[in-house]
């Protein structure tokens, strides 16, 4: 490890420490500062590409190591989703250095071949309202198309209880006895198209490396980017699982822009393609974006066509209108994203703005609003 090296990893884990894991998990803020002032303790990381040399991306590959070659290691006592309930103490760093030594291959080799790879189901509570509001507006049952879909566990909006709360308010949509994700409510607007009845023809989810949600060792690289205090979040996810290992939607390997056409292709024509995303096309290069635009508008010029995005500003709503809408607020604010429905009625695109929302699904403000349709091509 250089000098160089050594200098960017302790800056970016400080960071993480300071501006992403605080006040959401102790251990790994705790241990970002472990590692900020030792860094050659996170040396396996310089194995992953430099795009990707991030704290999240190190502690999944601590998680995996000690959920499958290494579960008795003392660090597992430490990590509640591991069933551990020691908290933070002086003894939390020599467990973590020991690991790096005994198990530093293993490490290097999970950092240089994986990617952090999240399926939050709490999101489906912010996909509901646009599915609904796509419905309301087409009349006809949905094929969904999931971009970036992971294990697909948002494929299945429909077949989770959604319950949203505005203080005495609680109004649950969905099967009863499904799993419950809940979601808050904030303004002064409730997102009545949460409550339209869904019908959906045809699910598909395209990634470009999905995980198979019955293989245990690709479902435990899902578990292993659950934060260590997250346990009911772990919980969700085991149960969301369940559900889509019954169901077994069609998980497409391939990019999502190259495949996208091909999917909707084999979509019948009674059927509506409702193509959607929950923070994917931010990792689109701008280029790539583009090419998404691109893909989409010549699909809606040849059929009725509803593109929803839970995305960040610049990376959903403003590459259809071209401007920022004012429900984003001000630039940098990277924490809020925006619920867009793109639709395509007929040949002629149409775009509103639904609501704001919060990165993993805890709450949703609705606000909806019109746009121009002027795409970023």
């Amino acid at each position: 490890m250089t000098a160089a090296e050594a200098l960017a990893l302790a800056r970016m884990f400080r960071h993480f420490g300071s501006k992403e894991f605080r006040g959401h998990s102790e251990r790994y803020e705790y241990l970002s500062g472990v590692i900020a002032d030792r860094p050659e303790l996170a040396a396996p990381l310089l194995a992953a590409p430099p795009g990707q040399r991030l704290a999240i991306l190190y502690f999944a590959a601590v998680q995996y190591l000690l959920r499958t070659a290494a579960p008795e290691h003392p660090l597992t006592a430490y990590l509640p989703t591991l069933g551990g309930s020691r908290g933070v103490d002086g003894e939390l760093p020599a467990a973590l250095a020991d690991l790096v030594a005994a198990h530093g291959d293993a490490l290097t080799a999970l950092c240089a071949t994986r990617t952090t790879q999240t399926n939050e189901a709490r999101r489906a509570a912010l996909l509901r309202p646009g599915f609904g509001r796509a419905t309301e507006l087409l009349g006809r049952p949905l094929g969904l198309v999931e971009l970036g879909t992971s294990a697909g566990l948002l494929l299945l909006s429909d077949r989770y209880a959604c319950e949203y709360r505005r203080g005495a308010r609680v109004e649950t949509y969905g099967p009863a006895g499904a799993l419950t994700v809940t979601c808050e409510v904030r303004g002064e607007r409730w997102p009545e198209p949460a409550a339209t009845a869904l019908t959906i023809a045809d699910r598909v989810g395209i990634d470009l490396a999905p995980i198979d949600p019955t293989d245990p060792r690709a479902t435990d690289w899902l578990r292993a980017c659950v934060w260590p205090e997250q346990t009911d979040r772990l919980a969700r996810l085991d149960a969301a699982l369940a559900e889509v290992a019954s169901v077994r939607p069609r998980l497409l390997t391939g990019d999502m822009v190259d495949t996208l056409p091909i999917v909707l292709s084999t979509l019948d024509d009674d059927v509506v393609p409702c193509v959607f995303s929950s923070n994917a096309v931010t990792y689109l290069s701008s280029q790539d974006q583009r090419r998404l635009v691109a893909t989409l508008a010549e699909a809606g010029a040849r059929r009725d066509l509803a593109m929803v995005l839970n995305e960040a500003s610049q990376c959903g709503a403003e590459l259809f209108t071209g401007q920022r809408p004012v429900q984003a607020g001000p630039r940098g604010v990277l924490a809020v994203g925006l619920l867009t429905l793109v639709m395509w009625r007929g040949g002629r695109a149409s775009v509103e703005v639904l609501a704001r929302t919060g990165p993993h699904g805890q709450w949703l403000e609705w606000t909806p609003q019109e746009y121009v349709y002027a795409p970023r091509l």
